[in-house]
């Protein structure tokens, strides 16, 4: 088969997306070397993936993702390279591309969480596009040949919500094996890295972005119910939803309390992490929570929201809370920072959580259906 793989999003700047599109490739270059693969890839990510192996190949699209020049130029980009099949690594397919594809659905957040907060656009802007997504998202799961989800949440959460038949669904976890610690950071590495930011402590961590979806301002008010000498982390970019934070933070007297970095690489996280008395996660929805995952991979204990897919992908290696109640947010954080019996079982519980979890699993089962579709 000539099998294309929008790989637009690949790379840091897709976050999750980029991460998942990223391992996908990487270990579908160790599983197949029978199918012919063409990357479509942006300008501005065109020299982070290198083919490794000789039926993987590039091909330059530079399109942004959920633009008009997406539905317009894209369709002739992926028709001239006679792809059998196409796998869309999000939802945002080209309306006019007549082949066959798959698309993987992360979650269902936009359709769930329409809050006008969540947008910077005007009230009529943000309903256009909005219902454009909403048409683009109806038409991708109707014509897919096929649908992954990184969760049993999601796909069940699917079926029920679009009338999406399950047979018709795969679930393929992400995985953070590639995560785990494999070096341990010497006293002069972990005092740059927290002095270049200021970071002393005691302090627990956040890792995601700032959409008010997961729900920081909760845990911003829970931080005055938490040990005034634990300061808060947040490694999230600069953008005007992290600018919302910061003001909130100030408004509730707590901003010497909290930190904000931006984007860090995977080493300086790892400092973080190890660092950290727990990563703190109280989102409302996630399609399958890679942050708390990464954390248990480096032994960093995990007190996440008892929401959507976090306690399937956690299970008992995470303390939840209630991520609508402040009260329980600071009573379970507090609880794991001042019982060091309780972090080191989440630690030993977080490692063995980790190995369940494989991203070559994940590219084995997405072969599959590639190799079944192919003879249909």
């Amino acid at each position: 088969m000539r099998i294309g793989i929008d790989g637009r999003f690949f790379g840091p700047e897709g976050t999750g997306i980029g991460r998942y599109t990223e391992k996908l490739i990487e270990n579908l270059e160790i599983l197949d070397n029978k199918n012919d693969y063409f990357i479509f890839l942006r300008k501005a990510n065109f020299s982070l993936y290198n083919p490794g192996c000789p039926n993987f190949h590039k091909v330059l699209s530079d399109v942004q993702w959920y633009s008009l020049k997406e539905q317009v130029v894209m369709p002739a980009s992926l028709l001239a390279q006679k792809l059998d099949l196409v796998h869309f690594p999000q939802i945002n397919i080209p309306l006019l591309y007549p082949g066959k594809f798959v698309v993987t659905l992360h979650d269902l957040t936009k359709i769930n969480f329409r809050d006008q907060a969540a947008t910077l656009h005007s009230p009529l802007v943000y309903q256009a596009k909005h219902l454009a997504f909403t048409f683009i998202l109806k038409q991708a799961l109707k014509r897919a040949q096929m649908i992954f989800t990184p969760s049993e949440f999601v796909k069940n959460e699917l079926s029920q919500t679009m009338k999406i038949d399950k047979n018709k669904i795969v679930t393929t976890y992400e995985s953070a094996d590639d995560f785990a610690l494999k070096f341990f950071p010497g006293e002069g590495m972990v005092k740059e890295v927290l002095g270049r930011y200021s970071i002393k402590s005691p302090y627990i961590l956040y890792l995601g972005n700032a959409y008010p979806h997961k729900n920081l301002e909760r845990l911003m008010e829970a931080l005055l119910k938490i040990d005034p000498q634990v300061s808060l982390v947040c490694i999230i970019k600069r953008d005007v939803f992290s600018q919302r934070i910061t003001a909130k933070a100030k408004n509730l007297g707590i901003r010497n309390r909290v930190v904000f970095v931006p984007g860090v690489s995977d080493e300086y996280l790892k400092v973080f992490l190890s660092q950290a008395e727990c990563l703190v996660f109280p989102s409302l929805s996630e399609g399958f929570g890679l942050p708390g995952l990464e954390a248990m991979a480096v032994g960093c204990p995990v007190v996440a929201a008892n929401a959507t897919s976090l306690p399937e992908v956690y299970q008992e290696a995470a303390v939840y809370f209630d991520p609508y109640n402040v009260a329980d947010i600071a009573s379970k954080v507090s609880s794991v920072i001042k019982n060091e019996k309780m972090k080191i079982d989440l630690r030993k519980k977080g490692r063995e959580q980790v190995k369940k979890y494989s991203w070559k699993k994940m590219a084995e089962d997405t072969l599959k259906v590639y190799n079944t579709l192919s003879s249909q």
